[in-house]
Order: C-alpha cells, then sequence, then structure tokens
C-alpha cells in the first residue's frame, strides 16, 4: 500500500487535504465532545503521512525549507488575528479589557524569563537561545486557541474567552521585541548589544507603528468598503477578498515602516469591527468574519497536518527527558503560576481565574516564531529550540483541546468595575 500512494504523493497528499478540510465540518456537531480535538487529530494524521515515507518539508535543513514554513505560519496567524479581532464585540478599554492587559504586561514577561530559564538549567542553551525559546513558547495563539475564544461577532462572550482572545490578539506582535533581542544577542556578544536602540526602536517604535498603521488601514477601509464604490454598499458577495486585502494591506503597510504587523492586523480588525458595530455595516462584517473564520481553519488544518509529519519524521525519536521536562513546566507551571500572579486583585470567580491561567495555549505562532528568527541569526542549539516548541504544541494541544470542549462551558464571570 505505501508502495503504491509513494508512487504518486501528490495525489495522496490531495486526498489527505480534502479529507481535512470535510473534517473541519464537524466541528459544530461535536464541538462539545471531550473526544474531539481537531489539532490532534490532524497532527496525527500527518505522523501517520510520515511513517510511510511521505516527502516532509524540513526547516532545519535548508534556508528555503525554512522560509517555506516561516510563511505558511505567518499567513494563518494573521487570518486568525483578522478573525479574531472582527469576532470581540467588548469595546477595547483600561477597565473592559483589564484581564487582557494583566496578562499581557506581567504574565507574559514572566513567562517569557521562566522559560528562558528552564532552558538554560535545564537544556544548557545559550542566552540568546534560552530568550528565543522563552519569547516563542509565551504568547497564547490565535490559532490553535480558537476553542477558548470568542464566539462570532453578536454572539455569547464571556469575559474569559474575551479576555483569552484579546491576549492572543496582542500578544503574538508583543512578542517579537524579545524575538529580536534574541536575535540581537545571537549576533552580538552581551557586552556589545546596544538595549537602548532595543528598546527605542524594536519595542517603542515597532509597537507605536503597528498600532497607527493598524488603526488607520481599518478606518481607510471600512470607508472605502461602505463607499459607493464598496462591495458593502453593491454586491455584498465578496467577504472573504475582503478580509484578505484588508489583512494583507494592514500587515505589508505596517511590515513595510517596520513597524509590528501582527499588531497592525488584529487592531485593524479591532478598528473596523468598532466603526460597524450597531450600524447597518455590521451584517458585511459578520459575513467578513466568517469568512476570515473559514480561511483560517482551511490553512490551520494544512499546517497541522505538516506539523505531525514533521515530528513523524524528524522529531519524535530525537525527543529526550529535558525536552518534555521543559515542555511540561510551561504547560502545566510557568503559564500557571504567571496568570495566577497577574491576576493578583481581580475581580472574577475563581473558576474564570482558572480558565485564564491555564488556557494559555502554544500553536502556529510559536512555529513562525522559531522558524522567523533561524531565518535571521545562527542559534545554537536550534534543533533543542525545535523540539521543545514541537512537543509543547503536542501537549497544548492534547490537554487544551480535549478539555476546552468541556470546561470552558462553565461559569465565566469577571467583574471589571
Amino acid at each position: 500500500m505505501s508502495d503504491v500512494i509513494l508512487t504518486n504523493p501528490i495525489a495522496f497528499y490531495y486526498s489527505l487535504i480534502g479529507l481535512a478540510f470535510l473534517g473541519l465540518t464537524l466541528r459544530p456537531a461535536l464541538k462539545h465532545s471531550f473526544f474531539f480535538n481537531v489539532p490532534i487529530i490532524y497532527i496525527v494524521i500527518g505522523a501517520f503521512a510520515a511513517v510511510i515515507g511521505l516527502p516532509v518539508i524540513n526547516p532545519m535543513a535548508s534556508g528555503v525549507e525554512n522560509k517555506i514554513i516561516t510563511h505558511g505560519a505567518e499567513l494563518v496567524v494573521i487570518i486568525s488575528l483578522s478573525a479574531a479581532g472582527l469576532a470581540i464585540d467588548l469595546t477595547a478599554s483600561w477597565k473592559n479589557w483589564q484581564p487582557t492587559w494583566r496578562l499581557l504586561g506581567i504574565a507574559m514577561p514572566l513567562t517569557i524569563a521562566a522559560i528562558a530559564v528552564f532552558g538554560i538549567y535545564a537544556c544548557a542553551l545559550p542566552l540568546a537561545t534560552a530568550i528565543l525559546l522563552g519569547a516563542a513558547m509565551a504568547p497564547t495563539d490565535p490559532v490553535l486557541a480558537r476553542s477558548v475564544q470568542v464566539g462570532p461577532p453578536n454572539s455569547e462572550q464571556s469575559g474569559v474567552t474575551t479576555a483569552l482572545t484579546s491576549e492572543a490578539g496582542l500578544n503574538d506582535g508583543l512578542a517579537f521585541p524579545f524575538i529580536w533581542l534574541a536575535i540581537g544577542l545571537a549576533t552580538a556578544a552581551v557586552g556589545d548589544f546596544n538595549w537602548a536602540q532595543w528598546a527605542s526602536y524594536y519595542v517603542l517604535y515597532k509597537i507605536a507603528a503597528g498600532i497607527i498603521v493598524g488603526v488607520a488601514m481599518g478606518w481607510l477601509i471600512t470607508k472605502f468598503l461602505f463607499s459607493p464604490l464598496g462591495d458593502a454598499t453593491n454586491e455584498r458577495a465578496n467577504p472573504a477578498l475582503i478580509v484578505l486585502g484588508a489583512t494583507f494591506i494592514a500587515y505589508g503597510g505596517a511590515e513595510f515602516i517596520h513597524g509590528y504587523g501582527f499588531i497592525s492586523v488584529f487592531i485593524a480588525a479591532r478598528a473596523a469591527r468598532s466603526f460597524a458595530k450597531d450600524t447597518s455595516a455590521e451584517p458585511y462584517e459578520n459575513a467578513a468574519h466568517e469568512s476570515a473564520d473559514q480561511l483560517e481553519a482551511i490553512l490551520m488544518a494544512i499546517l497541522l497536518l505538516w506539523l505531525g509529519a514533521f515530528i513523524g519524521t524528524y522529531l519524535w525519536h530525537q525527543w529526550i527527558w529535558s525536552d518534555l521536562l521543559v515542555a511540561l513546566a510551561i504547560v502545566f507551571v510557568i503559564r500557571p503560576v504567571a496568570g495566577w500572579i497577574s491576576l493578583i486583585g481581580m475581580g472574577c470567580n475563581r473558576m474564570a481565574r482558572y480558565k485564564m491561567m491555564f488556557f494559555g495555549i502554544r500553536g502556529m505562532g510559536s512555529i513562525f516564531y522559531v522558524a522567523y528568527a533561524l531565518g535571521h541569526a545562527d542559534f545554537t542549539q536550534a534543533d533543542t529550540v525545535w523540539r521543545i516548541c514541537a512537543l509543547t504544541i503536542l501537549v497544548s494541544a492534547l490537554i487544551h483541546g480535549s478539555l476546552a470542549n468541556v470546561w470552558m462551558q462553565r461559569d465565566n464571570e469577571i467583574k471589571t468595575a
């Protein structure tokens, strides 16, 4: 059987991806089932494809293959960020999004630091590589975290799901300064590293540029969309094209002026949602969100199949006990403890606090950051970062993906007063 498949692997991949797409249509019917875990199912199928000998892209093998994975993960993340930004109904403010600011400003830096320390002492990683590991594994993923995020616009949205969605929307961009810190330390001695330039350019300027471009693009694209020439006032038949166009313009515009494109995409979607909320434009934005959600699911399925094949071909037999120790620490200790510290004094019930602490799902964003950094600098023990990254995503997908189907249905009250 495997010999027949290997004689025409492209045909087999078409069939495999087609089945993966059909499988996505089962989510509404099985979303409350403990055993229906889309990421794990697709990772296992991808691993099976590797076991029978199908060719797999290996980002550790060459710069070209690394770029393919970098841009593949980049694409699914920005589409996911756009969908997340369009979905949230709660207006962004210091009071409304207080859990988000706490998770971003306190939990995320603590998580990066703790993972880096674990990397140094458990895996003997040098400082630059340890910081890369921490920065790549700290963000809550906007792609695989869909099971703990808000539903479509105007659906019932809890404080917990809003907090986790907005955290995932913003922390993928805010992790970038630490990725650049790792790149800088990998290419220069610690004593020669320009900390002032890092703080002013890679932290302040690039974040500010991403926010400004995002707000501007969200406003301009919304104005165009509902102008006499826009799709919303004519055929109203192209929401998928509008989502792709707006996402790429916001991302490309921010990156063109060296801002953080991830922040720009999420902010642009939030701006568009804010401008359209409670107006006649809202039904069109609902359709746009649905299109973004479907595009994200399609890309997610493909990348999960690749991840399973990558693990099955290159990583599983290389995993060692220290990799598992770090992966388990990230999922069960570091993120929950950092989340708990960040939420001290927060007005929410115990169940809501536990959910925000625990459901820091790792996924496609981490793959992007690792591939991106390794494409910009040579890191000692880069293979260790890939091993831990893939293993942590696997553990997170298994644990979080299964528990989210049942645990997220319970009480979610958060008091922001």
